[in-house]
C-alpha cells in the first residue's frame, strides 16, 4: 500500500511577488520569528533583510524585494568573482536544498558558484496579462512531484530571510482514504501550534528560490546544464563539464572553478559524494588514521511511479474538490492525489499492474475498476489520457542512503546526498531544508573576528552534529515503524492521543505527530521505543488483572503464599 502522510501538493501556477500577509495559526516561540524584504540593504556585497514586527498569525510569505536584477552570464568564464567575501563555495545542485543554501550563504558574504545538470527557471516571471503569472515549468511536467513542508522548513526558510509564497502552499488538514464500496474514510491531523503541514510543487519551489537569488544578489554565479567532472583536493578545484552537448551554444565544454568550501545538494545519486568517497579511498595513511573510513549503505527502492495531473478549472468542478485541501488515496491502486494552491490536482500512482500496462485499454480497465471518480476526472482534463499514461516514462523512487559521516576535508554533502530517504513520510525535502539552517549556525560559530574561515572544520563539524538525527530518520522511513500497523497499533494512537488531551503537560504530541515539529529525530525514536514500552506494559499488566479477576471469580486460590519476613 502506497503510505500516504501528510504530503505536499505539486504544479502550481501562480508565482507572485509582494503577496500580502495572511493569517497563520499561533507556532511556539523559535517559530514566532519572521523575516520582511520590504527594503533590502546592500552591504558588502550581499543583502541584509531588518527584522519586521512580530505578527501573532502571520503566513509563511514573503513580500519579494525587487532590486536590480543580477542576469547570469550567458558564458559563466566570462564572469569574475568578486575579492570582497569570506571565501568561495561551490554548490552542486540548484534544488529546494541547494538553493536555500546558497541564500544562507550569500547573505553571509560568500560568493557562491551554483551549479545545476539541468537548465535553470527563467530569470524573472512571464506574466499572462491577467494579472497572475505563468508556471515556471510544464504543468505535466514528470520530473516534478508533491513535497511536504512542516514546520522544519518554515523555520529553515525563516533563518534565510526567506517565507514561501502563499500562492504556492495549500495547507493540508488531513487525509480522505477513497474505498472500494464508495465511502470515504477522513483523518484530521493535528492542529496543535508548531504541527504545521503545506503541499508545494517541488518545480514551484525551485523556480521562486531560484529567481530570488538572481533578484537580490550580486556575489552569485549559476552554472547550469554543467555536471561535475572531478575534483582536485591538492589545489581545490573542481571540474564541471556540460551535460548536454549544444553545438550552437557559446557556453564553453569545460569549467574550473576554485573553492574553500565545496558542498554537494545533488540529489540520491550525487556525483561529490562519488567524488568523496573516491578521494576518501585513495587518501594516505596518515589521514585515514584521523578519520574513519567513509562507508556507504544504499539500498535501492524497486517501486517506479507516473503522475498525473488535472488542470484548476476542471478540477474545482470535480466532486473530489470539496477534499482539496486533504491528500486523497485509492489504496486498491497505490494512488495518491493531492489539491495545489491554484486549485489543479497533482497525483500519481505505483501499482505494478499500471506500471505493466501494456495497451491504453488495460489503463482504462484498471482506472475505472478502483477509482472511477477520478478516472472520469482525469478523461475530462484530457481525452488522451489512458495513451498518455502509457507512454510516460516510470519514475524510480530512488533509494535510502546512509553514509558514515558527511564530510572530507573541506567537502560536504546534504539533503539526499548524505540521507536520502524512502518517501514513506514526506520528510525528505524538511530534512535537506533543515541541513542548511544547520550549516549556516556553523558558520556563524566559525567565523573569526580575525583571520580565515577552517572549512575543514566546518564541514567536520556539521557531519558531527547531524550524522546521528539522519540516520535516525532514514531508519524510521525505511521500517515504517511510526506508522500505526494493525489493531494494536491503532489502539495505541488513540491512547496516547487520548491521555495528550486530558493531561497536555504530561504527555507531548505522540512520535508520528513530531515529524512535524523541528523535533530531533533521535530524540522521535527514542520516544516512539518509549511508547511502545509503556503502551505494551500497560496491556502486560491489564492482561494480568483481568486474569487475576477471572480467577477469583471462579473461585481459584493461587497455589502460593508470601511468608512474612
Amino acid at each position: 500500500m502506497l503510505q500516504h502522510g501528510p504530503v505536499g501538493c505539486q504544479a502550481s501556477r501562480h508565482f507572485q511577488l509582494n503577496v500580502p500577509k495572511l493569517p497563520l495559526p499561533c507556532e511556539p516561540l523559535e517559530y514566532q520569528k519572521s523575516f520582511r524584504f520590504d527594503r533590502l540593504l546592500r552591504t558588502g556585497g550581499f543583502a541584509v533583510s531588518p527584522k519586521s514586527d512580530r505578527h501573532p498569525r502571520q503566513s509563511p510569505v514573503v513580500a519579494m524585494a525587487v532590486p536590480p536584477a543580477v542576469v547570469q552570464s550567458t558564458n559563466p568564464a566570462d564572469v569574475s568573482s568578486s575579492s570582497k567575501t569570506l571565501g568561495e563555495v561551490v554548490v552542486v545542485g540548484a534544488g529546494p536544498a541547494g538553493c536555500l543554501l546558497a541564500h544562507y550563504l550569500l547573505r553571509r558574504g560568500f560568493f557562491v558558484h551554483l551549479f545545476d545538470k539541468r537548465a535553470g527557471a527563467p530569470s524573472s516571471p512571464q506574466h499572462d496579462g491577467n494579472g497572475s503569472d505563468q508556471q515556471f515549468y510544464a504543468r505535466r511536467d514528470p520530473r516534478s512531484y508533491n513535497i511536504l513542508l512542516t514546520s522544519r522548513a518554515v523555520k529553515a526558510f525563516q533563518g534565510a530571510g526567506l517565507e514561501v509564497p502563499p500562492n504556492l502552499l495549500n495547507q493540508l488538514v488531513g487525509s480522505c482514504t477513497h474505498l472500494p464500496n464508495g465511502k470515504k474514510r477522513k483523518f484530521d491531523y493535528s492542529n496543535e501550534p508548531g504541527l504545521l503541514s503545506f503541499g508545494v510543487s517541488r518545480n514551484a519551489l525551485v523556480a521562486w528560490l531560484q529567481c530570488s537569488l538572481h533578484e537580490r544578489y550580486s556575489n552569485l554565479k549559476t552554472y547550469f546544464e554543467y555536471e561535475l567532472k572531478s575534483v582536485d583536493t591538492t589545489t581545490n578545484k573542481a571540474s564541471f563539464r556540460l551535460s548536454s552537448k549544444n553545438f550552437f551554444s557559446p557556453k564553453p565544454d569545460l569549467v574550473e572553478v576554485k573553492y574553500d568550501l565545496l558542498v554537494g545538494a545533488d540529489g540520491v545519486n550525487s556525483a561529490v559524494r562519488s567524488e568523496m568517497i573516491h578521494l576518501d579511498s585513495t587518501a594516505t595513511s596518515s589521514f585515514k588514521k584521523k578519520s574513519k573510513p567513509l562507508e556507504l549503505d544504499f539500498q535501492p527502492s524497486s517501486d517506479v511511479y507516473k503522475s498525473f495531473y488535472v488542470n484548476p478549472e476542471v478540477a474545482k468542478k470535480s466532486p473530489l474538490f470539496e477534499d482539496h485541501n486533504r491528500v486523497q488515496s485509492w489504496p486498491a491502486m497505490n494512488i495518491i492525489v493531492t489539491g495545489m494552491a491554484d486549485g489543479s490536482f497533482w497525483g500519481g500512482s505505483k501499482n505494478k499492474q499500471l506500471m505493466n500496462a501494456s495497451s491504453a485499454h488495460e489503463v482504462e480497465i484498471l482506472l475505472r475498476g478502483s477509482a472511477p471518480e477520478l478516472f472520469e476526472l482525469l478523461l475530462e482534463d484530457n481525452p488522451n489520457f489512458c495513451e498518455d499514461f502509457l507512454k510516460q516514462p516510470a519514475i524510480s523512487f530512488g533509494g535510502a542512503v546512509t553514509l558514515s559521516r558527511f564530510n572530507h576535508e573541506n567537502i560536504l554533502v546534504i539533503g539526499d546526498a548524505a540521507h536520502a530517504m524512502f518517501p514513506s513520510y514526506g520528510t525528505g525535502c524538511n530534512v535537506a531544508l533543515e541541513d542548511c539552517l544547520l550549516l549556516d549556525q556553523i558558520l556563524e560559530e566559525s567565523i573569526p573576528v580575525q583571520g580565515d574561515i577552517s572549512f575543514v572544520e566546518v564541514a567536520k563539524e556539521f557531519s558531527k552534529r547531524r550524522v546521528e538525527d539522519a540516520h535516525a530518520i532514514v531508519r524510521m522511513n525505511t521500517t515504517q515503524e511510526l506508522f500505526p500497523r494493525g489493531f494494536f497499533g491503532i489502539l495505541q494512537v488513540m491512547l496516547f492521543t487520548s491521555l495528550r488531551k486530558l493531561a497536555p503537560s504530561i504527555f507531548k504530541p505522540i512520535a508520528y505527530q513530531q515529524l512535524w515539529s523541528d523535533t530531533r529525530f533521535r530524540q522521535i525514536e527514542l520516544q516512539k521505543r518509549t511508547e511502545n514500552t509503556l503502551f505494551f506494559g500497560m496491556l502486560l499488566v491489564l492482561a494480568l488483572l483481568v486474569i487475576a479477576a477471572l480467577l477469583f471469580a471462579f473461585g481459584i486460590q493461587p497455589k502460593f503464599k508470601i511468608s512474612p519476613s
